[in-house]
């Protein structure tokens, strides 16, 4: 599954990197042991600052974000950029870079047009063409997340995982997604959002079961998963919600999708 891309010059908005150069002289020892060397490993540690000191209750705090870690956030940048893809230990390395990435990036997306940005939607470009160097390549957000996270990991639970700097996406989560821990992390941000009634409202006296709009838009994901959206509900309802819609009969309507910034200053 580990995307072997090569090294090219990888230029956004954001971030300027530079790979490559003159080549130096052949490793030293008879058997090149320094080309031979194993990958340096992929690390979150800097990003997982930023969400921890600047993300509270899923919202970010642009504000000081931009004036306290800017810095950090760009340094963050350069190393996705020169990741090697060879370093991914498995599907859960890959799949935690990938994430992180895709909400680096739109964070740092916000920052380049902030103050004064209401949302992303009002930026044109903001998810097809603005574009974003990874692991030695240029990519857009639609990019990552529709050629590379849902096609090739097929997990319905990244929904609630990637942020898309609106109101209406899931909550942000306050840390990086990390290989160790990611298929807990998937669980508990899936299991968070659908018992939450922005995101999941049963209306059993109206026989309505109303949803994100997430769960429209990605629709095919969820079936293809679990066979049907109550099904995948069902894994992670809690009651009384669970037994209304595994026992109810109900029509489905998807919420309005407030793309307001998710500023929490």
């Amino acid at each position: 599954m580990t995307r072997l891309l090569p090294l090219v010059l990888a230029v956004s908005a954001a971030v300027l990197v530079h790979i490559g150069g003159c080549q130096g002289p052949e490793p030293a020892g008879p058997a090149g042991a320094a080309a031979n060397a194993a990958p340096t490993p992929i690390e979150h540690t800097l990003f997982d600052e930023i969400l921890r000191a600047h993300v509270k209750e899923g919202m970010v705090d642009y504000r000081t974000l931009q004036a306290k870690d800017a810095g950090k956030l760009q340094e963050y940048l350069r190393s996705l950029a020169l990741a090697d893809p060879t370093a991914f230990k498995g599907p859960d390395d890959e799949l935690a870079f990938w994430l992180n990435a895709y909400n680096a990036f739109v964070i740092a997306g916000v920052l380049e047009h902030y103050p004064g940005l209401e949302k992303v939607q009002d930026l044109p470009d903001f998810f097809k063409d603005t574009r974003w160097s990874a692991a030695g390549q240029l990519y857009s957000l639609n990019e990552i997340e529709n050629e590379i996270i849902r096609p090739e990991f097929g997990d319905p639970r990244i929904h609630f995982i990637l942020v898309c700097a609106a109101q209406s996406c899931p909550p942000l989560q306050a840390g990086a997604m990390i290989p160790e821990t990611l298929q807990a992390d998937l669980d508990r941000a899936t299991r968070e959002a659908v018992n939450n009634a922005k995101y999941v409202l049963v209306d059993a006296d109206a026989g309505v079961l109303r949803l994100t709009r997430i769960m429209s838009w990605y629709q095919k994901d969820f079936v293809e998963k679990d066979g049907s959206l109550e099904a995948f509900l069902l894994r992670y309802l809690e009651e009384p919600a669970r037994s209304q819609v595994e026992g109810g009969e109900h029509t489905i309507e998807f919420m309005a999708y407030d793309w307001t910034l998710n500023d929490l200053s």
